[in-house]
């Protein structure tokens, strides 16, 4: 599995290519982990190209999502694949996490609110 990290605006975008089981989650974990170290509290994880999660991908998911919570943060999700979103429904995880279609629907959402929120 490959993760790699961008910015976009105040939000670190986090892909992940290839499966996410026992072997690799130490790799998102990583990836998540450097993002708070940096000060990060946006973190958007793109699945697009996730063909797989474990029970391990979630516990990585949940942990950070309340390390982020700590410090007032926030964790979405875009472009789950169908395969991982039915872990996701099993495991009750589509309830906690923001999930969207994709990265343009997210930031545009961000958009509109920076619009309303002028003065």
């Amino acid at each position: 599995m490959d993760v790699s990290v961008s910015e976009r605006d105040d939000t670190a975008i986090v892909s992940v290519d290839g499966r996410i089981d026992a072997e690799s989650a130490e790799n998102l974990d990583s990836a998540l982990s450097g993002v708070l170290a940096r000060g990060g509290k946006r973190i958007l994880l793109n699945l697009e190209k996730a063909a797989y999660m474990s029970s391990s991908g979630l516990r990585v998911l949940l942990k950070k999502f309340r390390d982020l919570r700590v410090v007032d943060g926030e964790m979405a999700l875009c472009s789950v694949q169908p395969d991982v979103y039915r872990v996701f429904l099993l495991a009750g995880v589509h309830e906690v996490f923001p999930i969207y279609v994709g990265l343009d629907e997210i930031f545009a959402e961000s958009e509109e609110k920076k619009e309303n929120e002028s003065p």
